[in-house]
């Protein structure tokens, strides 16, 4: 008789469960569908040059508009800073709760960068010191962006100093 009872009781908990999840993936399913918005991205694939093409594909979190710009920067950088200049380079990122921060910070230290964060943690100072050669700083600056991007955060900007 108790088995019988303990049964009923696990099937029916069984059902009421399976009822309730259906009803949530209904409702969340009617929910994505209300409030999804669809963003129309004006990135003409024409309008870039080959380089910027080659240089997206390496950098698939970056948008092409983002690399152009500091691509169209390389040959001042170059001159500004050149082969054997010791620069100091910051970069300014921010992430939201969606981030991956701990990850980010994991990687920086790992690979030589200082970080300076505010009190909240999400918004961070990344900071290199390097003797620059010829591309080096660009390339800088997409990585640290590209991983930023991929973690979720948002990569605001840059500044050069010479030391």
């Amino acid at each position: 008789m108790k088995k019988r009872i303990l049964l009923s009781l696990l099937v029916a908990g069984g059902a009421a469960a399976y009822y309730l999840i259906r009803r949530l993936e209904e409702k969340v399913q009617k929910t994505e569908e209300e409030d999804v918005t669809f963003v129309k991205i004006d990135e003409d694939e024409a309008e870039y040059s080959n380089e910027v093409d080659q240089i997206s594909e390496l950098y698939p979190y970056l948008s092409k508009k983002f690399i152009e710009k500091v691509f169209s920067q390389n040959d001042k950088l170059n001159e500004d800073y050149p082969d054997e200049t010791l620069v100091e380079i910051k970069h300014y990122a921010s992430f939201g709760e969606e981030s991956d921060v701990n990850h980010f910070v994991r990687l920086m230290q790992a690979a030589g960068y200082e970080l300076n964060s505010n009190e909240e943690g999400n918004d961070f100072i990344v900071i290199k010191k390097f003797y620059n050669e010829k591309g080096r700083l660009i390339s800088e600056i997409y990585n640290v962006a590209n991983q930023v991007n991929s973690l979720g955060g948002l990569y605001t900007g840059y500044e050069i100093n010479e030391q």
